[in-house]
């Protein structure tokens, strides 16, 4: 699946016979280790003439395919909210796809570091969390829509949110808590 020039293959076994292969001998290449063909893998060379085997040989091989990876521009902290200044593109050869892997450097920005990360380390998606757009305690505008209908007042989460999740709010002037929709920074909506 991978382009030309972007896969490297070193062989880590020699071969046991390397006398030309006579008349009317068929080798049959077999993964005789992982499925996705990356890193240190084995393959199975069988010799067969006139369909019977002759042999079987086990070949070791490392395969390596080149890889644009999102990595740290700078040493960075965990709770580091990332900005694009933080992130870099690398190309490099990696014998294993991590199947959380970032494949561009927007599914980064703007996202909350969980764990601590070096100059040139691989960023990926499970050291990543949301950043809370209303944060508990700290004053909302709570805006109502309805038709031309608009009515606004201030509340106070009790809880974190991100974009799109329902909070609980405490309204200020009820002192009832409501039920609301994140819609951005430190702004709530409810709907009737």
């Amino acid at each position: 699946p991978w382009t030309t020039g972007s896969v490297r293959v070193d062989f880590l076994s020699s071969l046991t016979d390397r006398t030309p292969l006579e008349t009317g001998v068929v080798l049959r290449v077999e993964n005789g280790g992982n499925a996705d063909f990356l890193g240190d893998t084995a393959f199975l060379v069988r010799h067969y003439r006139g369909g019977r085997l002759l042999r079987t040989e086990t070949v070791r091989t490392r395969i390596e395919v080149m890889r644009d990876l999102v990595v740290a521009a700078k040493v960075l902290t965990a709770g580091t909210v990332l900005s694009e200044g933080d992130l870099q593109m690398s190309r490099r050869w990696v014998r294993r796809v991590h199947p959380q892997a970032l494949v561009s450097l927007e599914e980064a920005a703007g996202m909350r570091l969980t764990t601590p990360v070096s100059a040139g380390g691989e960023i990926l998606s499970f050291m990543l969390r949301e950043v809370p757009l209303v944060r508990r305690g700290k004053l909302v505008k709570i805006v109502l829509h309805r038709g031309p209908l608009q009515i606004t007042t201030v509340g106070l989460p009790e809880e974190d949110g991100m974009a799109g999740s329902i909070v609980r709010v405490r309204n200020i002037t009820s002192n009832r808590i409501i039920y609301a929709k994140v819609l951005s920074d430190s702004l709530v909506g409810i709907e009737f």
